[in-house]
C-alpha cells in the first residue's frame, strides 16, 4: 500500500505534517521543489520568497507591555498593521504595508525601538498523496496494552486533548460527540472542519470514541477532543501556530497534540510553548520524518526539541524503528506511527504513516494519566510515561527509542491518584 505524504515544506523555514513511509528522508524529497516555488500569496502570512520567507511579515519578540503598545503607536509612521498581538508572551506579528521591506523594517525595529527579535515568517506548505482507506486491525492500541489501562482508567471527559493541526472532521462517527469547543487560528471566527484529513486522523488516534458501535478506539478513551486549527488546506504560518498553542492553553486544554515541526529556533513560538507550559498543559510533540538526530542547539525540532515537551519516535508494528522516523537525545518515547489506522474526514478511515501517528497515541496516554490524577502537573506526566515505558534498543536511554515504547497500562497504574 503506497503511504501518505503530508508535509508542511519550505527550505528555508522547514516545518512538516509529519507523515511518511517511503523508504529515505522524506524531507529530502520534497526539498527541491520547494526551493524551486515562486513567490505566492498566502491568506494567512502574506506573499513568501523562494526559500520560504515571508516578504511582508514579521515575527517579533519584545520585554514588556508598553513595547507592544508603541509597536500598536508607531504602527503607521513605520508602515506595518500589528495583525496578532500576544500580551501573554510579548510577541506580536506584523505585516508589512511595502512588499520585501522585512529587513528593513527588522533592522529599525531592533536599532531604534530596541525589540529582542524579528525575523521572518515562514511559510508552512501541506503536500499529499492520497493513500486507499483500508479497515484492519490497530496493532498499536494492542501493543500500547490501552484496553488493559481503561480497567484503571478510561479517561475522563473533563480532560480536553488540544489537537493542533489542520482541524477535525465534525461530523465523523468516531469523532462527533467528543469535541469541545475549538478555534480556527488560520481565519479566526470560522469553523474548525478539516480540510486536509490529517487532524480528523491524528484526532482519532488520540480519543476516538469507545464502544459506539463505530470504527476505531482512540488512547484517551473517554477524554474530549479540542480541535484547535493552526494549518488549512492553503497552508498557514508562524502565527497561526502560536495563536492556537496560546488559545488552548487559555481555554482549558489539559494536552496538547502537536503533530507539527519547525527546523529552526523561532522566539515566538517558544514563548508560546513555554507559555502553555506555565498554565499546566502537558505539550506532546512528533520527533519529525527525516530520519535524522535532532538537537535542541545545533538541529533544532520545535516544538519537539523544547524543554519540557514530551517528544515522540515513531515504531513499527514489530516494535522496531520506523525508517523516516527522526532520532536523538531529545526524545522521551516511542509509539506506533507505520501503517496506524484511524479517523480520516468524509467519514471514513484511512492507514498513514509518520511521527504524526506516533505523537497523538502519547497524548492519548498523557490525557489518561491527568485523569487519574488532575492535580499533576506536566513534568510529573512526562516523567511516568518515560519511566513506565517497555525498553527497546540499548539498556536504558537511547537515541532511537528515548525511554522505551509507550506502555499505557503501565503507565496509567502507576500513577497516583
Amino acid at each position: 500500500m503506497n503511504a501518505q505524504r503530508l508535509q508542511l515544506i519550505s527550505s528555508a523555514v522547514l516545518a512538516t505534517l509529519l507523515v511518511s513511509c517511503n523508504a529515505g528522508p522524506a524531507l529530502q524529497a520534497a526539498g527541491p521543489a520547494a526551493a524551486n516555488r515562486t513567490p505566492v500569496q498566502d491568506n494567512t502570512a502574506g506573499t513568501f520568497d523562494a526559500k520560504g520567507n515571508s516578504q511582508i511579515q514579521l515575527m517579533v519578540t519584545v520585554r514588556n507591555a508598553a513595547e507592544l503598545k508603541a509597536l500598536q503607536a508607531n504602527a503607521k509612521k513605520l508602515g506595518f498593521t500589528v495583525t496578532k498581538s500576544w500580551p501573554q508572551i510579548n510577541a506580536a506579528s506584523l505585516r508589512l504595508d511595502k512588499f520585501g521591506a522585512v529587513g528593513t523594517l527588522s533592522t529599525t525595529l531592533k536599532d531604534d525601538f530596541g525589540v529582542l527579535t524579528a525575523q521572518p515568517a515562514g511559510r508552512i506548505v501541506l503536500e499529499a498523496e492520497p493513500n486507499d482507506p483500508e479497515l484492519g486491525n490497530q496493532y498499536g492500541m494492542q501493543l500500547m496494552n490501552v484496553v488493559k489501562a481503561w480497567e484503571t482508567q478510561p479517561g475522563k471527559a473533563a480532560v480536553k486533548i488540544a489537537m493542533i493541526d489542520t482541524g477535525i472532521d465534525l461530523t465523523h462517527p468516531d469523532l462527533k460527540d467528543k469535541i469541545v469547543e475549538g478555534y480556527n487560528a488560520t481565519a479566526p471566527g470560522q469553523s474548525v472542519a478539516d480540510d486536509n484529513g490529517h487532524g480528523s486522523h491524528t484526532a482519532g488516534i488520540a480519543a476516538a470514541a469507545v464502544n459506539n458501535g463505530a470504527g476505531v478506539i482512540g488512547v484517551g478513551g473517554g477524554c474530549s477532543i479540542m480541535p484547535v486549527k493552526v494549518l488549512s488546506n492553503g497552508g498557514g504560518s508562524e502565527e497561526s501556530i502560536a495563536d492556537g498553542v496560546i488559545w488552548a492553553a487559555d481555554h482549558g486544554a489539559n494536552v496538547m497534540s502537536m503533530s507539527i515541526g519547525l527546523y529552526k529556533r523561532s522566539p515566538v513560538f517558544e514563548k508560546a510553548l513555554q507559555y502553555a507550559l506555565d498554565k499546566g498543559v502537558t505539550l506532546v510533540a512528533s520527533a519529525g520524518n527525516s530520519n535524522k538526530e535532532n538537537d535542541p542547539t545545533t538541529a533544532p525540532h520545535l516544538p519537539s526539541t523544547y524543554p519540557g515537551v514530551i517528544e515522540v519516535a515513531a515504531t513499527d508494528a514489530n516494535d522496531k524503528k520506523a525508517s523516516f522516523s527522526n532520532f536523538g537525545k531529545t526524545v522521551s518515547v516511542a509509539a506506533p506511527g507505520v501503517d496506524v489506522l484511524s479517523t480520516y474526514m468524509g467519514g471514513i478511515y484511512k492507514k498513514l504513516s509518520g511521527t504524526s501517528m506516533a505523537c497523538p497515541h502519547v497524548a492519548g496516554l498523557a490525557g489518561l494519566v491527568i485523569s487519574q490524577n488532575p492535580g499533576i502537573k506536566p513534568a510529573a506526566v512526562k516523567s511516568i510515561i518515560e519511566r513506565s515505558a517497555k525498553d527497546f534498543g540499548a539498556a536504558g536511554f537511547d537515541p532511537i527509542f528515548g525511554f522505551g515504547r509507550a506502555d499505557a497500562a503501565k503507565a496509567v497504574a502507576t500513577t497516583r491518584r
